[in-house]
C-alpha cells in the first residue's frame, strides 16, 4: 500500500469514526476506541501510521441499541453490514462502510469475495462467567461456533496468522472440503449471538470482544470500562476507558515499545481499487 493510499483511507476512517461516534453521543450510547485504535491515540496521537483499520467497543446495550434504531441516521453513502441485515456477511461484528471508496481485503483470495469499501468496525463488548472452569468452557464454546463460520467462507481465512497444529489442520480441512455448502454461517453468527449475550458487562471480571481478532486475548478486567474518559485522537476527542493503561497493559504489556518491521507488515489489511469515488 503506497502512503497516498494509507492517507485516505485513513482520512476516511476518520471521517466514520467521527459521523458514527456522534450518533453515539447524541443517543447517549456507550463507545470507545478500541484495541489498536486506542493504542494509536495514546501513542501516537491518532492513526498507527501503518495501520490502516479503525474499531470501536461498544457495550452490548448501546451495540443492540444502535443497531435497532439509529444506523438510518448515518450518512447516505455509509452502509452498514451485520449478518442480522445481510445473510452473506463475512463477519459477525458490524461493519460501517463508506461505499464512495472501494477497496480490496488482501487476506482474501477470490478477486469478487475481496473487493469491499473502506469500512470500520463495530464490536460489541460482553461479559463472561465469573468462575474460572465455567469461563473456560464458554470461550471454548464460542470458538468452535466461531471456526464453523471460519470453515464455511474458507476463501476469508487469514493464512498469515500464527496458528497452533489443531488450527492448520483444521484450516486445511476447510480448504479441501465445501463447508460453504454444507454450513449456514448466518445461523451459526445467531447462536453464537444468543451466547455472548447471556453474561452482562455489570458484575463480570472480565468482559471483551471475543469475536476479535485475537479471540480470548481480546478479553479484560471488567473495571477497565466501569466509566470512560476523552481522548485525543487526530483532531477529536472520542471516549476510552477510563483506565487506559490498565486495558493497553493487559492487551499489548509494553505497549508503548514500538513492534519490528515483521509485525508492522501484517497491519495491512486493505488496498484501495477506485479511488476516482473519494471525495
Amino acid at each position: 500500500m503506497s502512503d497516498t493510499d494509507l492517507d485516505i483511507i485513513h482520512a476516511v476512517d476518520y471521517e466514520m469514526l467521527k459521523a458514527v461516534t456522534e450518533i453515539f453521543d447524541k443517543h447517549n450510547l456507550e463507545y470507545f476506541l478500541l484495541a489498536g485504535t486506542l493504542l494509536g491515540a495514546v501513542r501516537h496521537g491518532g492513526f498507527i501510521p501503518w495501520d490502516d483499520d479503525a474499531d470501536l467497543g461498544v457495550p452490548r446495550e448501546s451495540y443492540d441499541l444502535f443497531l435497532e434504531k439509529y444506523t438510518n441516521e448515518l450518512p447516505d453513502r455509509y452502509k452498514v453490514q451485520h449478518f442480522k441485515i445481510d445473510s452473506s456477511v463475512k463477519y459477525y461484528v458490524t461493519r460501517i462502510l463508506d461505499t464512495n471508496v472501494e477497496v480490496r481485503e488482501v487476506r482474501d483470495t477470490t478477486e469478487d469475495t475481496a473487493k469491499t469499501y473502506a469500512s470500520i468496525d463495530l464490536f460489541p463488548i460482553d461479559g463472561t462467567p465469573n468462575n474460572k472452569f465455567v469461563r473456560k468452557v464458554f470461550i471454548w464454546r464460542i470458538m468452535f461456533l466461531r471456526m464453523l463460520a471460519s470453515m464455511s467462507q474458507s476463501n476469508n481465512i487469514d493464512m498469515s496468522r500464527k496458528r497452533n497444529l489443531i488450527e492448520k489442520i483444521m484450516v486445511k480441512i476447510a480448504k479441501t472440503i465445501p463447508f460453504d455448502k454444507m454450513i449456514n454461517r448466518r445461523m451459526v453468527f445467531s447462536k453464537i449471538d444468543k451466547l455472548l449475550k447471556r453474561y452482562s458487562i455489570e458484575g463480570s471480571k472480565y468482559v471483551g470482544a471475543l469475536m476479535g481478532a485475537y479471540r480470548e486475548k481480546e478479553l479484560f478486567p471488567g473495571e477497565c470500562i466501569r466509566n470512560f474518559k476523552k481522548i485525543r485522537f487526530e483532531d477529536t476527542y472520542f471516549l476510552a476507558p477510563q483506565n487506559t493503561d490498565l486495558y493497553l497493559k493487559w492487551l499489548y504489556g509494553d505497549y508503548m515499545k514500538i513492534p519490528n518491521q515483521s509485525e508492522i507488515k501484517r497491519k495491512k489489511h486493505f488496498e484501495i481499487i477506485e479511488k476516482n469515488k473519494v471525495e
